[in-house]
């Protein structure tokens, strides 16, 4: 016996929000094709689920009231108090528009296994961005943090874009006893399709460059610890091979040249702050009145610049005290016994360099060095629960009760060195302590 149900229907409807037109349709996206099958094989049913949806919204978050005009900034000229133009006047930018496109299918198994996959693809483009402008139109270089100048203009496109997968089943379903287990899985990419002129914007520790992604570090190479001096050395650039000469921050060891200071080091692609695969993993277990419920999330692959963690690492604080990392008792303190000039083994990519006042800038410096792991496990949550047998309840005048016990936060499992190992996308790191471990107990009656 097989029955068939199908659906098709397009609804639309025009609002605004300012003066961008938002094409909305059930929840500000266009429904544009739904379609259910519903059959039926030896008595169980078979329900499967077909959607699609486009939406497109326009953002102006990334910029401020007043991204348009000509702004300025206090600051000096020839030791007197001046107003410095900050920004030029930028009339003819407007929003960004974010296209948002996915596709799913779903459906029921058996009356036991609920199953969905979907794809989606949200693209975004003329990106609002204050570019700075070079010195020639006025630009002052002696603070390169300085906003002076810049002019906001829209530029560039870029791509989201992942799977989504869901799965959860009835493994034991019987009248005393039943079990859930599910899981789902989100991987999302992302890339810069287009910038002005298909030309890279260097930005901190990431580079934005087509082809990549916006979270993609961009930074200098850790190549270890040398075993005869202490101190760190990174993958050097050649064209800056006779300044590193010059400053004494060249080291050969067995035939290649590597620099002590990253001022002379050669920047490269070094992973990205996105995990390959996120999501969650639930289970439920009830046995006649007892229900145990639990939910772990878990985020594989990506990197974190682990900054608390370099913070703590670093030893060039003379005139204050500054809390350090335990790990800095395992600093290099000597040339280990049997090691030469020679050694192939003379550099220990794994090595901590010596704790060096006077070089800890270099030894500690900015690079690939803090990228860690962004992998982790948590176990978020369990619960009990006991609904109390209604001949006891009846006795006491009640209609029912439940006792409720349960934790969350029990516990976290990462590579992290630093304090809170759930990350940013943006691969960052802060000095924040992990979701504190909370233990509940209640009751519920019904009168």
């Amino acid at each position: 016996m097989k029955k068939r149900a199908i659906s098709l229907f397009l609804v639309i409807s025009l609002s605004f929000t300012f003066f961008y037109p938002n094409l909305a349709l059930n929840d500000n996206v266009l429904e544009i094709l739904e379609k259910e099958t519903v059959e039926e094989i030896d008595g169980k049913t078979l329900s499967k689920f077909l959607r699609a949806s486009y939406g497109e919204v326009g953002n102006d978050a990334g910029v401020n009231y007043y991204a348009y005009q000509a702004l300025y900034t206090v600051d000096k000229n020839a030791g007197a108090a001046a107003l410095v133009k900050a920004s030029l006047a930028a009339p003819d930018i407007k929003w960004e528009t974010s296209q948002t496109f996915d596709v799913a299918a779903e459906g029921r198994f058996f009356n036991r296994l609920n199953a969905s996959i979907g794809y989606f693809d949200k693209r975004s483009k003329d990106l609002l961005m204050a570019v700075k402008l070079p010195y020639s139109v006025g630009s002052y270089p002696w603070d390169e943090n300085s906003s002076n100048l810049t002019m906001y203009q829209n530029i560039g496109s870029i791509s989201n874009y992942g799977v989504e997968i869901q799965v959860d089943g009835d493994i034991i379903a019987n009248r005393d006893w039943t079990w859930n287990l599910g899981i789902d899985a989100t991987i999302m990419k992302n890339k810069i399709v287009t910038l002005p002129g298909g030309k890279d914007i260097p930005s901190g520790m990431q580079r934005y460059s087509e082809g990549h992604s916006i979270y993609e570090f961009y930074t200098y190479h850790f190549e270890g610890v040398d075993q005869m001096t202490g101190r760190s050395l990174y993958t050097l650039d050649p064209e800056q091979r006779e300044k590193a000469v010059a400053a004494g921050q060249l080291a050969t060891i067995n035939g290649k040249e590597y620099t002590m200071d990253t001022s002379f080091g050669l920047k490269d692609w070094a992973g990205s702050a996105l995990p390959d695969v996120y999501g969650s993993i639930n289970t439920s277990l009830r046995w006649k009145d007892l229900s145990l419920s639990a939910l772990f999330t878990y985020s594989l692959g990506g990197k974190t610049y682990d900054g608390a963690y370099h913070s703590l690492m670093s030893t060039d604080s003379a005139t204050s005290a500054a809390a350090n990392h335990a790990d800095l008792l395992d600093s290099w303190n000597g040339v280990p016994e049997g090691m030469t000039e020679d050694s192939p083994n003379r550099i220990d990519p794994n090595g901590l360099p010596a704790v060096d006042f006077n070089n800890s800038t270099y030894n500690n410096s900015t690079s690939d060095r803090w990228l860690v792991s962004s992998s982790y496990l948590v176990f978020k949550n369990i619960n009990l629960s006991w609904n109390l047998p209604k001949n006891w309840m009846r006795a006491c005048g009640l209609s029912g009760a439940t006792l409720k016990v349960g934790a969350e936060n029990l516990f976290t499992l990462t590579a992290r060195k630093g304090l809170n190992p759930q990350y940013s996308f943006s691969g960052g790191s802060d000095d924040t302590y992990v979701t504190a471990r909370v233990f509940n107990f209640g009751v519920n009656v019904n009168f």
